[in-house]
């Protein structure tokens, strides 16, 4: 009578466990609602991967996330084209960059870290109000409007009124961020419940739509495209990946390996997501991996892009297609982004150190890039003397600050995800995500008076 009793008690619990499962997985029960892939609630088994899909629409989801600042800052000849000194010559055969031409980078800088930090964090406290599917798509439709605004004003002479498409351009920029930082953060929260190499996949996808966008750039100025021709190009590239990133996410739905993970966690163990997740304890965790995610992202703004995009070539190069041409797209925007992207690589495959303390300091180290980034050749500069004139000397400083931008970011966006319990790991890549977000917010503020300070 007594082992029947406990028989009894424990199927009790059992059946108040999986009320409480479903329950907490309302919202992905929604998610997934118009997917044939519900099934898998009743099979035990974890899904296989099929052909590496889902791996790489999470690649995909990485390169457009960042599409917005990829193919924006990557368009350095088009803005200087867009407000390049449009009065009358004065026949003199130096040309200066006008105050426009010298502070967009670092105008539209702030435009995009202030909104991405605003709404990351609203997205980390409000998020859960609506529905991760919606979330995504919704922000992926903004961001597709948005660039084809923009690809629309690149055909439109705007020589007499530089301060309207100012002010246009800076409010278009202000919307596609925002709309990319609910993405964003909607993506980590999403591929947290993966396996890491999922959370990977995501990280080293953003660094890879750098490469691309600065591939497509170097390409159309190799045929001697126009400025306006060769953002009309890349523009129109970054609509179609945004496009193909819309069929791509709801295919996603229909996986059976992506709504199992969604559905169940990873691993197949049932995550009760809907736990009260406490933020403090998960900053008490993670606050140090926090801390250098912000270090990180503070310390590449402040140079990047805004101080790095106005460095020229030896003059011994005057006259040379590479240094009219080529220079600024490649060394700037080519070669950080492929020292980016190799540094997630071979973070991915390493994951060292992890010891967090030891990160934290590394980050602070690649501070020492920052003064001698801003000795290289630089121009117009008032102040500071050149240091570093050569190509080559530059060259090397770029290539390390852009490979420990990627390592150092790759190795916190997975540890600090592995460091919590499975049920606050969204929470985790939130404040990550969100800590980022601030290290560009301030790097940018401060960028904007180094270039002041050359």
């Amino acid at each position: 009578m007594d082992v029947t009793g406990s028989i009894n008690a424990e199927e009790h619990l059992d059946i108040i466990e999986n009320d409480e499962e479903i329950q907490d997985d309302s919202e992905e029960r929604e998610l997934v609602q118009d997917s044939c892939s519900t099934k898998v609630l009743d099979n035990s088994e974890s899904p296989l991967d099929r052909y590496r899909i889902v791996y790489i629409l999470f690649y995909l989801f990485g390169i457009t996330s960042l599409a917005p600042w990829n193919f924006l800052i990557t368009a350095n000849d088009y803005w200087m084209y867009k407000f390049r000194d449009v009065t009358p010559s004065n026949l003199t055969m130096v040309v200066r960059k006008t105050q426009f031409q010298a502070e967009f980078t670092s105008y539209l800088n702030v435009a995009m870290a202030v909104p991405n930090l605003v709404f990351l964090i609203l997205n980390s406290l409000y998020g859960h109000l609506i529905p991760v599917k919606t979330r995504l798509q919704g922000s992926l439709i903004v961001v597709t409007v948005s660039f084809l605004v923009t690809t629309v004003f690149v055909q439109i002479d705007t020589d007499h009124w530089q301060n309207g498409f100012f002010i246009m351009t800076m409010v278009t920029v202000v919307i596609m961020t925002a709309a990319s930082a609910v993405f964003i953060g909607s993506l980590f929260g999403m591929s947290s419940r993966f396996s890491k190499e999922y959370m990977a996949a995501a990280v080293s996808g953003q660094s890879l739509g750098g490469i691309i966008a600065a591939i497509a750039q170097i390409i159309s100025l190799a045929f001697k495209i126009s400025p306006q021709h060769s953002a009309l190009i890349y523009f129109s590239i970054a609509d179609i990946m945004v496009l193909g990133s819309l069929v791509a996410f709801v295919c996603l739905f229909k996986i059976d390996f992506f709504t199992y993970h969604i559905l169940r966690g990873c691993g197949g163990v049932a995550v009760n997501r809907h736990r009260e997740v406490s933020m403090l304890l998960v900053m008490k965790k993670i606050w140090v991996y926090a801390f250098s995610i912000f270090a990180v992202f503070t310390i590449t703004m402040c140079v990047y892009p805004a101080v790095t995009v106005l460095v020229e070539s030896h003059p011994i190069t005057a006259g040379t297609d590479w240094n009219n041409i080529f220079f600024v797209p490649v060394v700037n925007y080519l070669i950080f982004n492929c020292g980016d992207y190799s540094g997630r690589l071979v973070a991915g495959f390493l994951l060292r150190p992890c010891n967090e303390w030891i990160i934290a300091g590394a980050s602070l180290l690649r501070v020492a890039c920052v003064p001698m980034l801003m000795l290289c050749n630089a121009q117009p500069r008032r102040h500071l003397p050149v240091l570093f004139p050569w190509d080559y000397e530059y060259i090397m400083i770029m290539i390390v600050f852009a490979f420990t931008n990627g390592y150092l970011t790759n190795l916190v966006m997975v540890h600090s995800t592995r460091g919590v319990e499975p049920h606050e790991r969204e929470k985790a890549s939130s404040v990550i995500a969100t800590m980022l977000s601030l290290g560009l917010t301030l790097g940018a503020a401060v960028g904007m008076l180094l270039v002041r300070v050359i």
